[in-house]
């Protein structure tokens, strides 16, 4: 019984977060049949940041309309235009602070002044000291109405108009009111636009000078942490979904200031710092960074429920990507307790809290049963079970799901208890390249259950499982043969109903092993595809369709490589027509057979002696062939396998039969001894095989056969053989006993 394991991790998340901004005080501070394939979701979803960007890159566009009002919307009033062209003209200072007063609790209003001619002028004032603070709180007030507006022109308009390099020079060389507030800018002429990103990223010295702003508090003396909070949200804005920018910080040294800034008593600090880290550490550098640190116990220490939610979601989505791709933060996480509030978390968090909890969970759970089993005993299963009808997070709960599955019956009953089945299996005909991963993982992973298998069939996996398999991306493709492979395992029933409620099933399972490591297709997406086409090939309607597909030619490419799940399929391919047997032999199926019978793997091996067996069953030639293989199989009788064993026996009773030297080779290596030690173990199919392989050997080997059988024990077996009820083994166990002539049960 052999099912296909899945262990999920999941991608890193690239979100970046509009936060709620006030003003904290005077001077300008900031508020912001046979494996289980189970599954672990893995990499980077560098292609849902692509096209999060392209989306972006339309959304910059500058629009013809953009300076139209919306219908409804309030019209300037005349102080309003007469203030913003005073400004516009750079007549009056004292203008910019009676409109940034009037604007300021009115986004709509904020967003309708903007226009070239004013922040042109704003960009110029800047480079007097006496005007700068009035211009800077102006431009704050402009850009947090564009993103509160989701208005990326407000921040097209400052960028084209030349407020970049002010707000450059006063990060260096301003007061430190000033820094803060410029920093806060520059975050917003960021926010969720990779265009102005990487115009901002072109005044490389900003990259410095917000890292140097980190290092302006510590959590000793943490008075004045204005500049260091607002220097953390311009480097998150910079870094959301930009590998390239994340690189640069962290080549800075952002990564452990950043670390300390989480200790500061703000809990605005505290976010900033998080979220800028969350995106900081795509960069494999700050990565690597993290581990002189204690910044992993500190992101931990901030999910318990006394610290500020947005501080605590920051944190999760901080924690969700470190342990991506790393085990040992996982392990380290889940030693600083991070399991049981991020279950929380998911159940009563806000929104996003709920989400990054979820991934982060998944993450920590690959391949770790312990922190599985702490995820399960806190609650995770209806937690992540009650994502799965909300509008987000459903590509995480359903990774950490898969992850809750994995090798554990009892998880994943629990998980058929919460009734996710039928959701998942909706889930696979997603539009959403994550949610299709994570409900074939999950699938994947439940299928083992002898139980759960049957249930995920009744409700309608098979055709879009079987649709997967055409996917576009391959890491589907493989959970998907990977599901496949686990429903069709030791499941006879399964096994037609894929044949029948999927014409297309058989003909994608050739393609995607035909495909193979040139198409991008993994060892472990191959062999649950293989794996299922063997457990078709075992039927007999579906054996000639998968023969008649063209399974054979990949199959015996992988045979040759010396992939076991190839064996099963020779194995399972060569026991109706004597004209495939002679196929498989013809492109040299035997030879690597015997080969394989070396291998280190005892699977490799048991598959091997299995397909062995069907090959040289009624086909002299392919017997004569395999006589190089009776030392080999010999050697897999002593196995704790009793099917490996009893599938040995039986290729053993086929090749022996063919004449007296192997008969002699199979004496020599201690057959008779072995096979009459398997009798009281034998299974209902294989005692006719142990048998068999008797009459074989006795033709030439009677003495050593006789010998072997006949101590009372031997003889009482047989006897039971013999009287069992089955006439055919009964026959066999005749046709010995008379074949040894002296041997009396």
């Amino acid at each position: 019984k052999h099912n296909y394991k899945h262990k999920d991790k999941h991608k890193q998340h690239t979100h970046s977060l509009r936060r709620l901004r006030k003003m904290a005080s005077s001077t300008g501070s900031l508020k912001r049949k046979e494996k289980r394939f189970l599954v672990t979701l893995a990499g980077v979803c560098l292609a849902k940041v692509m096209e999060e960007k392209e989306k972006d890159k339309e959304k910059d566009k500058p629009s013809p309309d953009a300076k139209q009002p919306a219908a409804g919307a309030k019209p300037l009033s005349g102080s309003i235009q007469e203030l913003a062209q005073k400004v516009e003209e750079g007549r009056q200072v004292s203008a910019v602070s009676a409109l940034e007063e009037k604007l300021r609790s009115d986004e709509d209003l904020a967003v309708k002044v903007v226009s070239d001619a004013l922040l042109k002028s704003l960009a110029a004032m800047l480079a007097k000291e006496s005007d700068r603070e009035d211009v800077l709180r102006l431009l704050i007030v402009l850009t947090d109405a564009g993103v509160g507006l989701k208005k990326v022109e407000v921040a097209n308009t400052a960028i084209r108009n030349g407020v970049v390099g002010p707000l450059s020079n006063i990060l260096s060389s301003g007061l430190p009111q000033q820094q803060e507030l410029a920093a806060a800018i520059l975050g917003n002429l960021c926010h969720e636009s990779p265009v102005n990103q990487d115009k901002v990223a072109g005044h490389t010295a900003i990259f410095k000078s917000l890292v140097d702003l980190l290092g302006t508090v510590s959590a000793s003396n943490p008075s004045d942490v204005g500049p260091a909070q607002e220097a953390a949200y311009a480097i998150w804005n910079l870094t959301v979904g930009h590998a390239q920018n994340s690189q640069t910080f962290a080549r800075l040294g952002a990564t452990q200031k950043l670390g300390e800034l989480l200790k500061i008593p703000s809990d605005i600090a505290q976010e900033n710092a998080a979220g800028a880290l969350m995106h900081l550490t795509m960069s494999s550098e700050a990565r690597s960074s993290i581990s002189a640190t204690d910044t992993i116990p500190r992101l931990c220490k901030l999910l318990e429920p006394s610290f500020e939610p947005e501080v605590s979601t920051q944190a999760a989505g901080a924690l969700l990507n470190l342990a991506s791709d790393s085990p040992e933060y996982a392990e380290l996480m889940v030693k600083h307790g991070a399991v049981e509030p991020m279950v929380a978390l998911v159940k009563d968090g806000p929104d996003l809290a709920k989400e990054y909890a979820a991934g982060a969970l998944m993450n920590m759970m690959k391949g770790d049963p312990e922190a599985a089993a702490a995820a399960a005993k806190a609650g995770a299963v209806q937690a992540l079970a009650g994502l799965l009808s909300r509008p987000f997070g459903t590509a995480e709960a359903l990774g950490a799901l898969a992850n809750l599955a994995g090798g554990s019956p009892e998880r994943q009953i629990a998980i058929y208890k919460a009734q996710v089945t039928r959701r998942a299996v909706g889930h696979l005909s997603s539009t959403d390249l994550e949610t299709r991963r994570g409900a074939a993982a999950m699938i994947m992973n439940m299928a083992p259950h002898p139980k759960i298998k049957e249930r995920i069939v009744e409700a309608g996996a098979l055709a879009p499982l079987a649709a997967l398999l055409k996917d576009e991306d391959t890491l589907i493709k493989e959970r998907a043969a990977g599901a496949i492979g686990n429903l069709f395992n030791d499941h006879t029933k399964n096994t037609n109903a894929g044949f029948t409620q999927a014409p297309d099933l058989i003909p994608s399972l050739v393609a995607v092993v035909q495909q193979g490591s040139a198409g991008g297709i993994s060892d472990e997406g191959l062999r649950p595809a293989v794996h299922a086409l063997a457990m078709l090939a075992a039927e007999d309607r579906p054996c000639e369709a998968v023969w008649s597909a063209g399974a054979g030619p990949p199959i015996l490419k992988l045979l040759q490589d010396g992939m076991a799940e190839a064996a099963l399929g020779v194995m399972n391919l060569s026991w109706r027509w004597p004209d495939v047997k002679t196929d498989l032999a013809d492109q040299d199926a035997i030879t690597h057979l015997v080969k394989m019978l070396h291998s280190q793997d005892t699977l490799a091996r048991e598959y091997a002696a299995g397909a062995l067996m069907n090959m040289t069953a009624g086909s002299v030639p392919n017997a004569e062939k395999a006589q190089g293989a009776v030392p080999a199989l010999v050697e897999i009788l002593k196995t704790e396998s009793i099917q490996g064993a009893e599938w040995s026996a039986g290729a053993l009773a086929n090749i022996t039969r063919v004449g007296s030297a192997p008969q002699q080779a199979a004496v020599d290596a201690g057959a008779c001894k072995l096979l009459a030690n398997l009798l009281p173990k034998a299974s209902s199919s294989g005692r006719q095989l142990l048998v068999l392989a008797f009459i074989s050997l006795a033709e030439h080997q009677s003495a050593a056969v006789q010998q072997a059988l006949s101590g009372g024990a031997e003889k009482r077996h047989l006897k039971e053989y013999r009287d069992s009820g089955d006439e055919e083994l009964r026959r066999h166990t005749n046709s010995l006993v008379s074949k040894l002539g002296s041997l009396v049960l």
